[in-house]
């Protein structure tokens, strides 16, 4: 049996979508696989047995083509656009499913009604189960394959990670704030590892210059990592900082433990919480009233303590 899926767009929301990917391996112990997706999205499958990747760069009649040169009996859609439908359908392939939105459903074989209060992880899942009749009861555990990392060499002090995101945006924790927290860091004798993507580097230099100036040890591989090499090394740190939901999700796909900085978010964040016991969330602004100053009011004191407690149970 040949089973193609096409994955969400974000990454975080791939790796959300992780728990029905196992529904159907479970089902389907035999079938072939083949993922659509993003290439940042590729490596979140590393070690999953995938007979094949279609990587999506935005080209609808390639992407048709690549599909079609291969008969399908299922196709799986976790994107909801009218666009993947279309192509999912123009691709021949035997049986379609997915949720129904911007009036898709007339290219879907089986489908159901969006809920949108509903978890992505049980979204992803509900739809999966539902096509079998509702025969799984529990939600299979989402774990992302990771190696030693080549980029973080082996150290004797804790490492503790950072994506505080690129200071443009209501999400992103002030440098301000980050310098005051490396202060009250300093006693604990940590190497600091910078992480995110090349906005969020180019953001750093002032994080990087008080590191230097507090004789803290420190690596920055922001905006230098694939996907791959960035869950080996969050897999490598002993505690994550984090506003970005794709670290998050990553870290709670390795066993990495991980602080959460709450500001305003894209999703209600009861949807996309990691659905594991080794989380901190801190969030402070449910009495302010502009979406930028919310995060701010997470103060570096508390989230030194935290990282403190973390750090002296490990």
């Amino acid at each position: 049996m040949n089973i193609v899926i096409k994955t969400p767009h974000f990454l975080g929301d791939t790796i959300m979508s992780l728990s029905a990917f196992e529904l159907l391996k479970m089902e389907f112990k035999d079938a072939n696989f083949t993922i659509v997706c993003k290439a940042h999205s590729k490596d979140v499958f590393r070690k999953k047995g995938i007979c094949e990747f279609i990587i999506d760069d935005g080209g609808k009649i390639n992407l048709l083509k690549s599909i079609r040169n291969k008969h399908y009996d299922l196709g799986i859609l976790f994107h909801n656009t009218l666009k993947d439908a279309v192509i999912f359908k123009l691709a021949n392939i035997d049986k379609i499913i997915g949720y129904n939105n911007e009036g898709r459903k007339v290219f879907l074989d089986f489908y159901l009604k969006i809920d949108r209060a509903r978890h992505y992880i049980n979204h992803y899942a509900n739809l999966v189960n539902s096509f079998l009749d509702n025969k799984y009861k529990t939600l299979p555990k989402i774990e992302l394959y990771s190696k030693k990392s080549e980029l973080l060499k082996e150290d004797s002090l804790k490492l503790v990670g950072f994506t505080l995101g690129s200071g443009k945006d209501s999400r992103s924790y002030p440098n301000k704030l980050t310098l005051e927290l490396f202060e009250l860091l300093k006693k604990l004798n940590i190497h600091v590892v910078l992480l995110g993507d090349i906005n969020e580097a180019k953001s750093y230099k002032e994080l990087e210059h008080k590191l230097k100036e507090l004789k803290i040890k420190y690596t920055n591989i922001s905006g230098k990592t694939t996907v791959g090499q960035l869950i080996d090394a969050i897999s490598s740190l002993d505690v994550l900082i984090t506003i970005d939901s794709s670290p998050l999700h990553i870290a709670s796909g390795v066993g990495t433990k991980f602080i959460t900085l709450l500001g305003k978010g894209t999703s209600a964040f009861d949807t996309v919480k990691p659905k594991v016991d080794f989380g901190t969330y801190l969030f402070e602004g449910q009495y302010i009233i502009n979406d930028k100053d919310q995060i701010s009011e997470i103060k570096p004191k508390l989230i030194a303590n935290e990282i403190q407690k973390i750090l002296h149970a490990s």
